[in-house]
């Protein structure tokens, strides 16, 4: 018993720490005229995991491209890294492993030993010292975990229910892996601090190893702290954003039972206002003496406004500016208010927007907005304008609805005179999106449906007719590191009319042009008119798929193909005629975004369309 006690007490620490990539410190030498290079062979790592680990940890790995000063210098340096393969193993459950290094000179390649350029002819160069170097594990027993106890001390107060560690993710029963551990430890804490106790830490472990049975225990000290509930909370950093506001977004109701998730979902929330740039949500470093512990959260605002200005080329539409200006936290509670201006030689725009959010009810915002257009194209000439109200809610982590109304009054022309428009609108819509980036989506999907009824008045006469209309684009990390990337879009939408003639062509549909079918003009696709400009329809159908990668550092490329039709009908009529495009793109991606240029062609071009169109924007097609 004496003999066992004393072999246990030597294995008695479970090291769990990470293993370390450092080398060992060595004295500087001038390096030899002839080096090291050599071959590494990893032998008898129990399976591949153990052997990816000592591949990116052992010196001899990391070190192999640089060679060694001599074969001496080689057989430290895999004698050093026993150390390194011994916390591995035993991270892994292997406390009896034992570790070989061998270092073998090779003899010199037959094409070695030429002559120095510019030497005597009886002078030859050194051959380079060439060597294979063995790292063998001799891995044992795995040990296996046969307990793992979560001792909880320090609750001040009624102690907590206890916890099994091996619902919390340890190995119990299995090899004694130490990550296994280290996660039940840490989900002890964690669950302590969203049950009430949010000064929960972990102490210290014990392990005891018997080494005839090849098993181990463990017990991990943990210190609960009190137990608290949520108190009052103090703000600071915020001198222009008002508390009231702030206070919409907590998460949790006055006196309920701490819980630390609730403070990662408020400091979350608080970020996603836009309005600062470091937000801190945490209880006092002090356990208070009240059974309520008050929550601290420091605030650091953001500049709230914003002035942007980005340009763009099509060889249909020529050159377009775009300006605008943001404003938020207009009146102290987030209110965003916005101008923006879009200047090409074909479209004017103006467009104002005003978004205050938490509007009667948390996650609900009010939107309003204006905007003046002056367009003159193909299709029509148009100068109206646009008055929207509404409100969108979020529902869950993707999703926003919204609703409102719109009325819209314009001055028509579309080649047989001015016609006037005036519309009434009941806009319906719900948008979907995943995606992990606005301008450069590489995962997740966007989705945006809408209904629309609308009654007005058109060239004197009353028209009705209910606009419905689908979008959707979809993103694939191919190899997971955003170096390649497939996207796709589709598009589906119909107009349901009593009389097709009654509605407006600044309402019909229209495809074509660099946010649609790439490769054919703005608005091209679809019916013609005897003067070859484009009518639009009731209906239409857009598909496209890209391939983008990431080629040399910042610099990319993008191959796609896209097709649309539209049709004068309801449905979906594919004889009107699909016109399919293909092109390639270069990427910029800069930091505010990638730097697009593509070229695309139409693959059954008809009379009126170019042999190729060209596109110059910021942001990905889309």
């Amino acid at each position: 018993m004496l003999c066992w006690a004393r072999c246990a007490s030597a294995t008695a620490v479970l090291v769990l720490a990470a293993c370390s990539n450092g080398d060992e410190d060595l004295p500087l030498f001038v390096e030899p005229d002839t080096a090291v290079s050599y071959e590494l062979t990893i032998e008898g790592a129990p399976d591949e995991e153990i052997l990816s680990l000592l591949e990116q940890s052992l010196a001899l790995s990391r070190q192999q491209e640089k060679g060694a000063q001599s074969l001496a210098f080689l057989r430290r340096r895999g004698e050093g890294d026993v150390a390194t393969a011994q916390k591995i193993m035993r991270s892994r459950g292997y406390y009896e492993a034992s570790f070989d290094v061998a270092v073998e000179e090779l003899p010199p390649e037959e094409d070695e030993g030429t002559r120095a350029e510019g030497a005597e002819a009886e002078e030859l160069e050194e051959p380079e010292t060439r060597a294979i170097a063995t790292f063998t594990v001799n891995p044992g027993r795995a040990f296996t975990l046969t307990s793992h106890r979560l001792i909880l001390i320090d609750s001040g107060g009624a102690a907590p229910d206890p916890l099994e560690a091996a619902a919390l993710g340890s190995p119990v029963g299995d090899a004694a892996a130490a990550a296994g551990i280290v996660a039940a430890e840490q989900g002890a804490v964690a669950e302590l601090r969203r049950n009430g106790r949010p000064y929960a830490t972990f102490r210290s472990r014990d392990a005891v190893a018997d080494l005839e049975a090849a098993t181990l225990e463990v017990e991990s000290i943990i210190a609960t702290g009190p137990f608290y509930r949520f108190g009052d909370i103090a703000f600071t950093g915020n001198p222009s954003v008002e508390e009231a506001y702030l206070r919409t977004y907590v998460p949790w109701e006055p006196g309920a039972v701490f819980d630390v998730d609730a403070l990662k979902a408020y400091q979350t929330e608080l970020f996603g206002t836009g309005l600062f740039s470091g937000a801190s949500v945490s209880p006092p470093d002090d356990p208070p003496e009240s059974d309520s512990v008050p929550i601290l959260v420091t605030l650091d605002e953001a500049p709230f406004r914003t002035v942007t200005l980005g340009t763009r080329y099509s060889t249909d539409d020529g050159p377009a500016v775009r300006g605008s200006f943001e404003h938020r936290n207009l009146f102290g509670a987030n209110e965003t208010f916005g101008v923006t201006l879009e200047a090409g030689l074909e479209e004017q725009i103006l467009g104002f927007t005003y978004l205050e959010p938490q509007f009667l009810r948390d996650g609900q915002d009010f939107t309003a907005g204006l905007e003046l257009r002056h367009i003159e194209d193909d299709a029509f000439d148009e100068i109206g304008g646009t008055l929207t109200v509404g409100l969108q809610r979020e529902v869950g982590a993707h999703w926003i609805i919204g609703a409102g109304g719109l009325l819209e009054a314009s001055l028509l022309d579309e080649g047989d005179g001015d016609e006037e428009v005036y519309l009434a609108g009941l806009p319906v819509f719900a948008l979907y999106d995943s995606t992990d980036d606005t301008l450069d989506a590489t995962r997740g999907q966007r989705a945006r449906f809408s209904i629309t009824p609308f009654a007005g008045l058109f060239d004197s006469e009353s028209t009705f007719f209910t606009k419905l209309e689908a979008r959707g684009s979809a993103y694939q990390d191919l190899l997971g590191d955003r170096r390649f990337v497939l996207a796709e879009r589709g598009r589906i939408g119909s107009i349901v009319a009593a009389d097709n003639d009654l509605v407006p062509a600044t309402r019909r549909f229209f495809s074509g042009g660099g946010g649609s079918v790439r490769g054919y003009q703005e608005d091209f696709i679809g019916p013609i008119d005897a003067d070859n400009d484009p009518e639009g329809g009731l209906s239409v159908a857009e598909a496209g798929i890209e391939l983008r990668a990431r080629v040399f550092g910042d610099l990319g490329v993008a191959i796609f193909t896209e097709a649309g039709v539209v049709s004068d009908d309801a449905l979906i009529d594919l004889s009107a005629g699909v016109q399919v495009a293909a092109g390639l793109g270069f990427r910029y991606y800069s930091p505010i975004g990638p730097l697009r240029f593509d070229i695309a062609f139409p693959l059954n071009a008809r009379d009126v369309d170019d042999s190729f169109q060209a596109y110059i924007s910021i942001g990905q097609a889309f």
